[in-house]
C-alpha cells in the first residue's frame, strides 16, 4: 500500500481534533512533511519548489516548516503538561 502514511494521518486527525491534540498532531505532520521534502529535494508551500531551480526558496520553506514543527511541538498542551507534571 503506497499511501499508508496519509491514510493513517487522515484516520488519526479527527481523534486529535476531538481530544484537543491538534498542536501536537500538526507538529508531527509538519516534521514528517519537512523531512520528506528535504529528502525529495522539493519543498511544498503553495507551489512545488525544487531545490535545483530555487535553492534559497527551497531552504527557506524547509526551515520554516521545521521551525513551525518545533514550535508546535514545544507549545503543545501535552508537552507542557508533561514538562510541568500536570
Amino acid at each position: 500500500m503506497r499511501y499508508w502514511k496519509s491514510i493513517i494521518a487522515l484516520i488519526i486527525m479527527p481523534f486529535a481534533l476531538y481530544y484537543n491534540w491538534s498542536s501536537f498532531y500538526f507538529a508531527i505532520v509538519f516534521l514528517i512533511w519537512s523531512i520528506q521534502g528535504i529528502r525529495a529535494k522539493t519543498a511544498i508551500f503553495l507551489d512545488h519548489v525544487p531545490k535545483d531551480e530555487s535553492p534559497f526558496l527551497f531552504w527557506l520553506i524547509s526551515v520554516v516548516w521545521l521551525v513551525l514543527s518545533l514550535l508546535s511541538f514545544v507549545y503543545s498542551e501535552q508537552v507542557i503538561n508533561w514538562y510541568y507534571g500536570y
